[in-house]
């Protein structure tokens, strides 16, 4: 009778994990790629607009923008991320204003940066995030047909003030349209 008993324990336990092994594999087959958010770029300016800045003590401040009589141009980039990943969020935005154009090209060099706000904002769960103003590189833009402006960026992105990190390269060229700034 304990040998019937052994069996009929045995002959049950085989069949439960004949089931839970069917059903792992069931599972796991079932299972999508893990999803994530796209990555998003924007290319967009704004006449009659100019960027404002709040300074909040030497090296920390805030943008805004009001109505002027400049054209603001904004690169943004949300990169993709996976929602189950913690803190891989990383966005990037460059953003710089020019009076209207008189023709159909315009170039900001080195010593303009300054005049023209040129600005990089780093967003991410890295000692190097934040603001920054841009000193090196060159910004051209050239009209391709009507309100569509075709804009190049070569330069240095360098560390925010108190942080020794190294400059680097950066290169990236878009085709602008009207639209908000803001979304």
């Amino acid at each position: 009778m304990i040998s019937n008993l052994k069996n009929t324990i045995f002959v049950s336990m085989k069949y439960l994990f004949s089931i839970l092994f069917c059903l792992a594999i069931v599972t796991t087959q079932a299972q999508d790629k893990p999803k994530k958010n796209p990555e998003i770029k924007r290319f967009v300016f704004q006449a009659n607009t100019q960027i404002t800045k709040r300074v909040y003590d030497s090296i920390y401040f805030d943008l805004d923008y009001s109505k002027g009589n400049k054209w603001v141009f904004k690169f943004s980039h949300q990169f993709a991320e996976y929602p189950m990943i913690s803190d891989d969020e990383y966005f990037e935005s460059y953003e710089f204003e020019i009076d209207p154009p008189k023709g159909n090209r315009f170039t900001i060099k080195d010593g303009d940066f300054e005049k023209h706000q040129v600005i990089y904002n780093r967003s991410c769960f890295c000692p190097d995030a934040g603001l920054r103003n841009l000193v090196d590189g060159t910004i051209t833009g050239k009209r391709i047909r009507g309100n569509t402006w075709l804009v190049t960026f070569d330069g240095y992105i360098h560390p925010r003030p108190g942080k020794d990190f190294p400059p680097y390269a950066k290169k990236w060229k878009g085709y602008f349209k009207p639209n908000k700034l803001v979304y």
